[in-house]
């Protein structure tokens, strides 16, 4: 009876899986072939270049999100994902590493990673119409273990597979499973009622950037997912820090050599599959999630602090408070994002999405910028305090907010 009554949750979820399977494919192949094929780190990271700059850009991408019938566009961006690994595959061939087959595999790299971008936030605004606000968090729990179970594997396997067949393989591989994502994503079913919340012409004016303007303006007189994100901006910034602080802290006081960075990575992602698992059994209110996003703050930043305070007595317990930080973190995020899924029409949704995306995708590479410094006049020790200082400093933030809400709330209700 559940499968029945949620079956377009799990046919979105089964195309988000193989999507993302044959985007993991599709990026580790490319990388390996500029990496080792094409002996060119400039390429590399020009490639991660583009990765990380379209992510900031992606707001532009919203009102074709919004306007365009969801079907067709999943449909469409999958056909063309496929068909743009079987041109890499004959650009590879034809092109044997020359400056012209990097020049085409980086276009067409590029062409893909805009058309991911626009599968993940099609997907994520079709979420609402599937299922009831009180389920939400379940879902995007459901969502993200799926994530974390496939971030563990996937790079590792992508590694395999081109070791053991060729860089080509991997990206005929990939286009297969796009055209298996296909199948998914062509047997959803959008009734009428939801078509009627997707086409709600309040959000719509014909013009691409009228339609822009309006998913901004959308945005600003949400007063309350403002007074989230901004915040959330300066906590990405020292993440930033943090990341760079991360292989360094690691070689220092988990193990000298990369065995040390590996195992603070993996002690996350497993933390991150828990708090995805954990968060499902909540069912929270839009007004309970503001809270919970607290609450949230204060775990991750307390154990956070907890990794360096205990670097010099046990690596067990650097993993262990790294991997509970992970946790709460994680139930942070898909708990925001529950709240912004249930806080806008799904109509707008897409704008919303590229939006936000865009504005706490910027803050990551400043703080990376401004990490090498800190790593470098103060030690890589001092990135976990800057940052499990910044998370605590945010759970205080987001408690005022909350408790400033709650206030007006009762003033309102006496007057």
């Amino acid at each position: 009876m559940l499968c029945k009554k949620y079956a377009n949750v799990y046919k979105l979820l089964v195309g988000r899986v193989t999507t993302n399977i044959a985007d993991s494919l599709f990026y580790m192949a490319v990388l390996w072939y500029f990496k080792e094929t094409g002996h060119s780190p400039f390429m590399v990271a020009v490639l991660l270049t583009v990765t990380s700059g379209i992510d900031m850009v992606s707001f532009g991408l919203g009102p074709l999100i919004d306007r365009i019938s969801m079907k067709k566009l999943l449909n469409y961006s999958t056909i063309i994902q496929a068909a743009i690994s079987a041109a890499v595959v004959g650009a590879l061939q034809l092109g044997q590493g020359g400056i012209g087959a990097d020049a085409m595999v980086l276009i067409f790299y590029t062409a893909s990673t805009v058309l991911s971008t626009i599968i993940y936030p099609a997907e994520t605004k079709l979420l609402p119409l599937f299922v009831a606000e009180k389920d939400m968090l379940h879902f995007n729990g459901l969502f993200q273990v799926t994530y974390g179970v496939l971030d563990l594997v996937l790079d590792g396997f992508a590694t395999f597979l081109i070791a053991t067949t060729s860089i080509s393989m991997t990206v005929v591989i990939s286009g297969v499973i796009f055209a298996l994502a296909l199948l998914t994503y062509g047997r959803l079913q959008i009734n009428a009622l939801a078509k009627d919340v997707l086409e709600s012409e309040e959000y719509f004016t014909g013009s691409y950037w009228k339609d822009l303007r309006i998913g901004w303006q959308t945005l600003k007189d949400e007063k309350n997912i403002l007074e989230l994100i901004l915040p959330l901006c300066v906590v990405n910034f020292f993440y930033g820090i943090f990341d760079v602080g991360l292989p360094y802290f690691g070689q220092n006081y988990v193990h000298d050599s990369a065995i040390g960075y590996g195992g603070l990575l993996m002690a996350s992602s497993l933390g991150g599959i828990a708090g995805a698992f954990l968060v499902q059994h909540f069912k929270l209110g839009k007004k309970s999630m503001e809270l919970f996003i607290a609450i949230c703050f204060v775990g991750a930043g307390v154990f956070r602090l907890l990794v360096p305070l205990t670097a010099g007595l046990s690596v067990l317990l650097i993993l262990l408070n790294s991997a509970v930080s992970s946790l709460w973190l994680t139930m942070m995020n898909t708990d925001f994002e529950a709240l912004v899924q249930v806080s806008f029409s799904s109509a707008v949704l897409g704008r919303i999405e590229t939006i936000n995306d865009s504005i706490l995708s910027v803050m990551i590479p400043l703080g990376t910028m401004a990490g090498g410094l800190v790593v470098d006049r103060l030690g890589s020790i001092s990135t976990q305090y800057i940052y499990g200082v910044t998370l605590l400093l945010a759970a205080v933030y987001y408690l005022g907010v909350v408790r400033h809400k709650a206030k007006k709330q009762k003033e309102s209700a006496w007057h």
